[in-house]
């Protein structure tokens, strides 16, 4: 080893390479050997002009890829054509089309196919892999590298090269699965990102058409475990056809792979589920089945309600029909045995047959109440239609909780920064069904319902629409003299905290703290207009970064809020019930308001950062693009920003002035 690095010594120095170039080729297996090994080196061979010639070399490094008689020399040519494409753009366009050909062709060892892998995959993420991804400052030559791929496997297909087809296809499929489900967020190792162009196209055209090959061959060794590697290369990758064909494997494929298809729906929104009865009955009934058979619930219902939540439906558009598909998704519920009511029955028989047929319709409650809860295109007049007048049983309750808040928002204007005073508040046509759901809300808070929905509903009670209820923190309050359980407990005094009288008191006192200090007291008190912004940020904003996205499942918090994984933007996170202390907040506060150009708002980096605007001066969004410019979240955030004008003109920060936060990055 250290006679090595010497050798690569003296090659940096510009020394030895006539005498590594013959070594290369000589007839000793290994001597060879030594030479790649040799030139696997990290080293920058364009600024100090190194005499050796770039063809001369790239036409080393391909034929030991891909032509060398002995397995040791092509994996090591591999290790070493990685280095050199990475450090010398030279050599890029030369071994772009050695590294096809290494794809391409047959490879009869199988540690070298495993180098062959290990080593695409480290290429194929020179532009990020799927934590740290951008589209900006890119090695362009990839995109070459990964278009010309694609037209590989389309020319094998078109010529009906099945073996070459399915060989590349196979290989993309492993390189892809590489690291399944790992982030890598610390710089560490990760599974692909598919920022660089033609990506997306390359690797779901390679798993469609190694999924078909498998699904045709009715004779194919081990075709679970095929599937198994091709779904876990599918995870990420941006192609609407695979994303449905993920979906379809989620509903209708082998029980034991059905989980794994639906962990790998990376975009949801990118397909769809077509709500027509003739494909939600019998989704229903799977999902019943699994609910019957708690064993099977990972593989029959578990993908199922999952994706409930998190696909885009096409609802039907007559009112009839939109009625029928919600019969489905909403179970009346109208057997309940409690507890007490089993421990009564005396036939063992009975008892067990009831408590089987409790444990699954709870089990149902739960996933499909979750699942219409969180999903916005759910969120209807006839879903409305069907939230009952009353509840008769615990489990109705529980299905309907989680859709309290999307009621008591549906069909509301997104609320503005600045309340003007005196203004009467607009007649609300869906006041009887909020009074209704808040209702059902303030019941669930109460010593006589569900223990396990009680905790639930407090978890719920952080979000703003029932925080700010008066009648909710009342109920909070009474709740706190009988709840026991420690964690629901510190839930609910978290949110009785942000009451005004608390907040206000706590929001002087941690303003003081800072350093240094933004906004003066006048007469011990805060100006009027910041706590109404801060408010805001509070019960807006803060919730919004710490919504979770359908479609990547991800939180602005999630990657903000880890010390570490987003160094120029590092914020606090909310507890899991949402909740976070006002200092902490304020710091969030101060940190995003410096990121608010107040001389050109809509530049500010608050607003370009989660759009993924990118130009040649400024990079990307690491997290992908979070929102479209409509969208409600976004036009949250873009409020918020627009307010903080007025507190530049309060500081007297002049209009073309732009922080210096706002400029880094």
């Amino acid at each position: 080893e250290a006679a090595h690095w010497s050798l690569r010594q003296t090659l940096i120095d510009d020394k030895g390479w006539n005498e590594v170039l013959a070594a290369a080729k000589s007839d000793d297996d290994y001597v060879r050997d030594e030479a790649m090994k040799a030139l696997y080196m990290r080293v920058d061979g364009v600024m100090p002009g190194v005499s050796i010639e770039w063809d001369q070399l790239t036409e080393l490094l391909a034929h030991s890829m891909n032509e060398d008689a002995h397995p040791s020399v092509r994996a090591w040519a591999m290790r070493a054509a990685w280095n050199w494409w990475i450090w010398n753009p030279p050599v890029r366009e030369s071994l772009n089309v050695a590294w096809i050909a290494m794809l391409s062709r047959p490879e009869s060892n199988a540690l070298v196919e495993n180098t062959m892998r290990y080593q695409s995959h480290a290429l194929f993420i020179a532009n990020g892999h799927k934590a740290n991804q951008s589209r900006d400052h890119q090695y362009k030559a990839l995109e070459d590298l990964l278009f010309d791929l694609w037209g590989t496997l389309e020319d094998a297909q078109e010529a009906k090269n099945t073996e070459l087809e399915v060989r590349l296809s196979g290989r993309l499929v492993a390189i892809a699965a590489t690291f399944f489900k790992t982030s890598g967020g610390d710089g560490g190792p990760g599974q692909m990102g598919y920022s660089t162009g033609g990506a997306g196209d390359l690797f779901g055209s390679a798993v469609m058409a190694y999924m078909k090959h498998i699904e045709g061959d009715k004779q194919l060794p081990d075709e679970l475990k095929h599937l198994e590697v091709a779904l876990e290369g599918a995870a990420n990758v941006p192609n609407k056809e695979l994303q449905q064909k993920l979906i379809d494997y989620s509903l209708n494929g082998p029980e034991s792979l059905r989980s794994l298809a639906a962990s790998s729906v990376s975009d949801p929104r990118s397909a769809q589920l077509v709500a027509v009865p003739e494909l939600i009955e019998p989704l229903i009934a799977q999902v019943k089945r699994g609910a019957a058979e708690p064993p099977r619930r990972p593989q029959l219902s578990d993908p199922v309600l999952k994706l409930i939540g998190r696909v885009r439906w096409v609802v039907p558009d007559t009112e009839e029909q939109r009625h029928e598909i919600m019969g489905y998704l909403i179970p009346p519920f109208d057997e309940y045995a409690s507890k007490a009511d089993l421990k009564a029955m005396k036939d063992q028989a009975k008892r067990d047959q009831l408590a089987k047929d409790m444990d699954a319709s709870w089990y149902l409650a739960k996933g499909l109440g979750d699942g219409l809860g969180s999903n916005p295109d759910l969120h209807m007049d006839t879903t409305r239609k069907f939230f009952p007048p009353d509840f008769k049983n615990p489990l109705q309750a529980r299905f309907w909780l989680p859709s309290v808040n999307w009621i008591l928002t549906y069909k509301t204007k997104l609320p503005d920064v600045k309340v003007k005073p005196g203004e009467a508040p607009p007649i609300d046509p869906y006041e009887q069904i909020r009074s209704r759901a808040l209702l059902l809300f303030l019941d669930q808070l109460k010593q006589t319902a569900e223990p396990a929905t009680r905790e639930l509903a407090v978890k719920i009670s952080q979000q703003t629409a029932l925080r700010r209820n008066p009648e909710v923190l009342n109920a909070l309050d009474a709740l706190l003299k009988f709840e026991k359980r420690d964690n629901v407990v510190k839930t609910a005094k978290n949110v009785l905290s942000t009451g005004r009288q608390n907040f206000l008191k706590e929001l002087t006192a941690a303003v003081k703290k800072e350093k240094p200090q933004r906004i003066m007291l006048k007469d011990g008190k805060l100006d009027d207009q910041f706590v109404a912004d801060f408010q805001y940020f509070r019960d807006y904003v803060t919730p919004e970064m710490n919504r979770v996205l359908r479609g990547d499942q991800r939180s602005c918090f999630a990657c903000h809020g880890v010390p570490g994984r987003v160094p120029p933007l590092t914020l606090n996170r909310p507890d899991d019930a949402g909740y976070l202390g006002v200092e902490q907040m304020l710091k969030n506060y101060r940190l995003l308001q410096d990121r608010v150009d107040v001389g050109n708002v809509e530049k500010s980096k608050l607003l370009r950062k989660p759009l993924n605007v990118q130009t040649g001066k400024e990079d990307g969004h690491q997290g992908g693009r979070r929102y479209q410019p409509m969208d409600p979240g976004y036009q949250i955030l873009r409020k918020w920003a627009l307010n903080q004008v007025e507190h530049a003109k309060q500081l007297g920060i002049r209009p073309n002035q732009v922080t210096a936060a706002a400029g880094e990055e």
